[in-house]
């Protein structure tokens, strides 16, 4: 494969701290089993987890920019892209002549006559009875010029069927926890939904809801069957109640329409809130019962308010119907009305991004440095700025915010704005300012790898950041990140004592306290005895034997620093306790065997 259009920056850019550093010992593990590239898209196997021996499918997808989307079928639902995503990329990065280079399927597809094509579809519907509903599905919501053909109406019922069999677990799932149950495949079912979004785009919202009612009606009774049960599902509510708001509020429903649409989400909701779910649809029963006739709203949109809601107090709910109503006054291009609305409702991220878009970029950097609280919303106008062309304003913007100490705890957004200020700013050779930016990354997030970017940055000034950046880890009650950094660093004393015997949870996998149990057996071999006794014991006493040789590695462990300590004699007490303590477990005996200093001996 040629060199790939991503580079590293990017992929972290895409995945958390603790996701990028996995994935990366993904890739020192070798974990793909496959990796080939069709065009513009990757595709690749990844190895699965201690509880799974079936691999991961990666699949990406890439632009002339970078990386367009991501997709793996692993459970990974914690924001950004997973480990086995990053290892993929990585790999291409690292290896791109691992990559097998193979014809895309428009390629393949490309030279076939209608006849062949066919032939070829019919054969395929024949061995996947999904194959003709997924079709009915996608021919009856694609919008017309996409497909070539006048415009057609859609079919609710296809829509509904094609619903209802993605619910039922019909098609190769995303997610399935036991090999009994049928399971969801989210992202088929998150694609029909997207359905909806083109129409939505050009203020075609009475044919959105032809897509988004039929999904919503075999979506609630398919929940109801296993809400007490359900991890994901109801994660769906909230963005189908916003779209239908939005679909509601640009669509001119006769009063029949609306008050059969009324009645329908007013089951929906009542089903919801035997559960809890108290206000994911009432964004669209809102919508629909307030429209654009709520009082005061016309003041609000004129500029005649400063407030809205105008007793001041808003709602999450009344916070979603506004967003409704801004996106529906962005499509029908009433822009004034846009910004005066975002202005009352104190949106301040939504008024400069339109601010920007209309190239009135003074009043919106003027309104950012007033009314800013945060440093996610400075981040994404920072963003915007950059794809905008702006980028030295947008550098002087994450500038500011860092200078503000705007929302400074990590959940903000400011650790992610301090990266994107160090990363572009460090890009464009202003490395003043992408060192100060990564010192306050660091000091965030305490993490290695924030750590290592900052050295990097830091070139021959890393002598004197390094010991602030320590300083920073030392004086924190809490960094993730404490022992592998002093491991990186070789400060044996410190890692040692960054970890708290007596109230660390035992985790026998712990790579980094492997790797710190192997270089502190010279200078402290108390202290990996006490801890490889530990973590083996953990092992054994709850009688795992899968795990059984990683007991043994701990015990090797030990058994090395009773050697550098000089109490081998101990150590042959201590290997024969166990071999007669364990006697009994068949697996676990010879290992302990082997580790008898003779046995160990050339």
């Amino acid at each position: 494969m040629k060199r790939p259009v991503f580079d590293e920056n990017e992929v972290r850019a895409l995945a958390t701290v603790e996701s990028f550093a996995r994935g990366r010992e993904y890739l020192r593990r070798d974990a793909m089993l496959g990796l080939e590239r069709r065009g513009g898209r990757i595709i690749a196997e990844v190895e699965g987890g201690e509880f799974t021996s079936t691999p991961y499918a990666v699949t990406i997808e890439l632009h002339d920019a970078g990386v367009a989307a991501t997709r793996c079928t692993c459970p990974y639902d914690w924001g950004g892209a997973c480990k086995h995503i990053v290892a993929v990329l990585l790999k291409c990065i690292e290896a791109p002549g691992a990559v097998v280079e193979r014809p895309s399927l428009a390629d393949m597809l490309g030279d076939l006559d209608r006849q062949a094509l066919m032939a070829l579809l019919v054969k395929r519907a024949g061995q996947d009875p999904g194959l003709e509903p997924w079709l009915e599905a996608e021919l009856t919501t694609s919008m017309p010029e996409m497909m070539g053909q006048p415009p057609a109406a859609i079919n609710p019922e296809f829509v509904r069927r094609q619903a209802e069999r993605l619910l039922s677990g019909r098609y190769p799932s995303r997610r399935a926890w036991d090999d009994d149950g049928s399971a969801l495949d989210e992202e088929a079912f998150s694609a029909l939904i997207d359905k909806a979004k083109p129409f939505l785009d050009i203020g075609e919202g009475r044919k959105a809801l032809k897509i988004l009612e039929p999904v919503m009606e075999a979506l609630v009774p398919a929940w109801s069957e296993q809400a007490d049960f359900d991890e994901t599902l109801h994660e769906f509510f909230p963005s189908l109640g916003q779209l239908i708001a939005e679909a509601v509020l640009m669509s001119d429903l006769l009063p029949e329409e609306r008050d059969d649409l009324m009645v329908r989400l007013d089951v929906w909701q009542g089903m919801l809130d035997d559960y809890g779910l108290d206000d994911y649809l009432q964004v669209a029963v809102d919508a629909l019962e307030q429209g654009w006739d709520e009082i005061g709203l016309d003041d609000a949109l004129a500029g005649r308010s400063r407030s809205w809601p105008p007793s001041g107090r808003s709602d999450r709910t009344s916070e979603r119907l506004t967003q409704a109503r801004l996106r529906v006054l962005n499509v029908d291009g009433r822009t004034e009305a846009y910004l005066n609305l975002a202005s009352a409702a104190g949106c301040h991220g939504d008024y400069t991004a339109m601010l920007v878009r209309l190239g009135r970029l003074d009043e919106a950097l003027d309104h950012a440095r007033k009314r800013f609280r945060s440093g996610e919303e400075t981040l994404q106008l920072a963003r915007l700025l950059k794809d905008a062309g702006h980028i030295d304003a947008a550098l002087d913007l994450a500038e500011w915010g860092l200078g503000q100490r705007l929302g400074e705890d990590r959940f903000s957004g400011a650790t992610n704005l301090a990266r994107w200020l160090r990363d572009n700013a460090g890009l464009l050779g202003r490395k003043e300012l992408a060192v100060i930016a990564a010192r306050y990354a660091f000091n965030l997030s305490l993490s290695l790898e924030d750590f290592e970017a900052a050295a990097i940055l830091a070139g021959p000034d890393w002598i004197e950041l390094r010991v602030s950046l320590l300083a920073s880890l030392a004086a924190a009650p809490y960094a993730w990140d404490r022992t592998k950094i002093y491991l990186h660093e070789g400060m044996t004393t410190e890692a040692v004592r960054s970890v708290d015997l007596k109230t660390m949870l035992v985790d026998p996998k712990d790579t980094d306290l492997m790797r710190l149990a192997d270089v502190a057996r010279a200078s402290h071999p108390d202290w990996v005895i006490n801890i490889a006794e530990r973590m083996a014991n953990s092992i054994m006493e709850a009688g795992h034997s899968g795990r059984y040789e990683l007991a043994a590695q701990w015990l090797e462990k030990a058994a090395l620093a009773y050697d550098a300590a000089g109490r081998l004699e101990d150590w042959v007490a201590r290997i024969e306790l166990l071999i007669e303590k364990h006697r009994r477990k068949h697996k676990l005996r010879p290992l302990l065997a082997a580790l008898r200093p003779d046995a160990r001996t050339p």
